[in-house]
């Protein structure tokens, strides 16, 4: 009797093991899932509210970028169908400050009805500082449109950022601003209208300013959305340039609303 009851005891204590093992995996698995389910959550919270800012630079950008003042500030709009709240802001640049990839062009208008033609324009490029790489630093070929007393012209000028021997092109040695490897001052004739800035032989970080207040050139956008339901929120950034007209305005006579051969 003594021996059959050690036995009953040993398998009751192997059986209590074993449902505590049990139970512990149990727990775990619940566990996992709950997190699991959790981060699921989580993560579809935060891509609807990424969804919502991108929302945001949309609506910013169905205004036509026609809003009064240097700033247009909206507040607590929300986005049906997100759960979030959504704040934009969009706000006039009127420094060109962009990257262009060899062979495109950037346009800078020079003046309008409210910002005169300034006297000088300015335009520091590259962050390139060797000259002897082996892919040198970009050259720019400046185009500037005048209308004057009805007639149309187009004066071009070549800027190279170092001295290419045997190319006939004097490199420009005057040091940028702002990190920037080179620097060209231009002075702005009567009538000008719009420049037009291409990078040549390489890619380039370029800035255009100039000695009065220019025009708009650029408008930043930031969207900022957040999560009625949680803490998710995301932002999200745009720089946005003007409209460029094809390159085949590169090579062609401006007049007013035709080209001219």
């Amino acid at each position: 009797m003594q021996h059959n009851a050690k036995k009953s005891g040993q398998i009751g204590i192997i059986i209590i093991l074993i449902m505590v093992v049990l139970l512990t995996f149990g727990l775990s698995i619940a566990s996992r899932s709950t997190r699991e389910v959790a981060l699921s959550q989580q993560e579809e919270e935060s891509n609807r509210v990424f969804n919502a800012a991108e929302a945001g630079v949309e609506r910013a950008l169905a205004t036509d970028l026609n809003f009064a003042g240097e700033q247009l500030n909206t507040n607590g709009v929300s986005i049906a169908g997100t759960n979030s709240n959504l704040n934009y802001n969009i706000k006039r640049n009127r420094i060109l400050d962009t990257r262009l990839i060899e062979g495109t062009t950037a346009m800078v208008q020079m003046q309008d009805a409210a910002n005169p033609l300034p006297t000088q324009m300015n335009i520091d490029w590259s962050k390139d500082i060797d000259c002897a790489a082996t892919k040198p630093p970009a050259s720019l070929i400046v185009s500037i449109y005048n209308t004057t007393g009805g007639v149309n012209t187009v004066r071009h000028a070549l800027y190279a950022a170092c001295a290419f021997p045997n190319d006939g092109v004097t490199g420009v040695t005057t040091p940028g601003l702002n990190g920037y490897f080179r620097r060209i001052s231009i002075a702005t004739q009567s009538g000008d209208q719009f420049m037009r800035v291409k990078s040549v032989l390489n890619d380039t970080y370029v800035m255009v300013s100039a000695s009065s207040t220019l025009p708009t050139q650029a408008y930043d956008i930031r969207s900022d959305a957040n999560s009625q339901l949680g803490q998710e929120a995301r932002s999200v950034q745009v720089h946005r340039t003007l409209s460029v007209a094809p390159s085949v305005m590169d090579f062609a006579l401006f007049s007013g609303n035709t080209l001219s051969k």
